[in-house]
């Protein structure tokens, strides 16, 4: 008799944090015994030189058959041409929602969300499940929050130079016009150097954090938002938008939290993080590793099984790898 599986809808290269947050899913279930892989889709290019895990992925196609008790993991982003060509198929579908703001990607409702008849569902923040069920869904979301790489926290001790990084992608104009308003408001900060992050592996963006001394942060309509957190973890004093999802996180003593859309506010933020004694940036600092030490690998593994046994209830045994097909440290 076949034994169900796992599968995460992924892609190949990996172009987002969303897209790298699935394959961590994959790899930390495989590492706790469950039959879990990459579901990679048709424009997933397979032979990429770097993978972002070892794990095991299969390709979708015509070979690719689902038993009923399988159980397909898709993303908030999913086209509702995908989420009707998956109806079709006899397994059981989960979403995996990281952006409550995405959801309308994929259903034009949420009451066409409840009704496509989905097992369960998986979220990234209380903040993504709160939000998710204020807008009408009836679903019982588990929360399974991501964890900051360790790399980040391996330049906290790094020389930090009086220079600012910050990440323009979602919000280029507001990057623009911020600079500008900082530059009026603060002339003799005009030389001060901002380091824009972009298109950088994940080793180079600690890299970059790791050496400045504020991280002004860009996040926008996020389900969580981890730039600030791995900004916290690498030293930077942080600074700028929440982005919504990060009042996950975000408190008065880790960071100069300022309105959304208030650029004038975050210029002053900017230039207070710059010029504040050494002190009290150590101490804001530690607030915010402190509050980093609350997104783990080991905790995110713990939320990640419980999550799949809420989800699943009994028959989560029946998705256990046999002993010989576990990885030398699963549990």
């Amino acid at each position: 008799m076949t034994k169900p599986s796992i599968y995460y809808a992924c892609r190949l290269p990996v172009a987002a944090g969303g897209e790298l947050v699935n394959f961590q899913h994959v790899a930390a279930l495989r590492r706790k015994g469950w039959r879990a892989f990459a579901l990679l889709d048709d424009g997933s290019k397979v032979a990429v030189p770097s993978r972002p895990y070892a794990v095991p992925m299969v390709q979708l196609g015509e070979s690719m058959v689902f038993q009923p008790d399988d159980v397909l993991v898709l993303p908030e982003i999913t086209p509702p041409a995908a989420w009707e060509k998956f109806a079709a198929m006899p397994c059981r579908k989960v979403m995996h929602n990281q952006n409550p703001y995405y959801t309308y990607q994929s259903f034009t409702s949420m009451q066409a969300l409840n009704d496509y008849g989905l097992l369960g569902g998986l979220c990234c923040s209380r903040f993504t499940a709160q939000m998710l069920t204020r807008l009408g869904t009836t679903l019982d979301w588990q929360v399974v929050r991501p964890y900051v790489l360790p790399v980040f926290a391996q330049m906290a001790d790094k020389p930090k130079k009086r220079q600012v990084a910050f990440m323009p992608r979602k919000r280029p104009v507001d990057a623009m016009l911020l600079r500008q308003i900082f530059s009026n408001l603060y002339p003799h900060m005009a030389d001060v150097p901002w380091v824009e992050i972009s298109n950088m592996a994940r080793p180079q963006v600690a890299q970059v954090l790791g050496e400045s001394q504020v991280f002004a942060s860009l996040s926008q309509y996020e389900g969580l938002g981890l730039p600030p957190l791995e900004a916290m973890a690498a030293g930077a004093l942080v600074c700028g938008f929440d982005g919504h999802g990060g009042q996950e996180y975000a408190t008065p003593d880790n960071g100069f939290w300022v309105d959304d859309g208030d650029l004038e506010g975050f210029a002053h933020a900017v230039a207070k993080a710059l010029d504040l004694p050494a002190d009290e940036a150590q101490m804001r600092l530690l607030m915010g590793q402190a509050k980093v030490s609350h997104f783990t690998e080991s905790r995110f593994e713990q939320e990640l099984d419980l999550a799949w046994r809420a989800l699943l209830g009994p028959q989560g045994d029946d998705f256990e790898l046999p002993q010989h097909e576990r990885p030398a440290h699963a549990n």
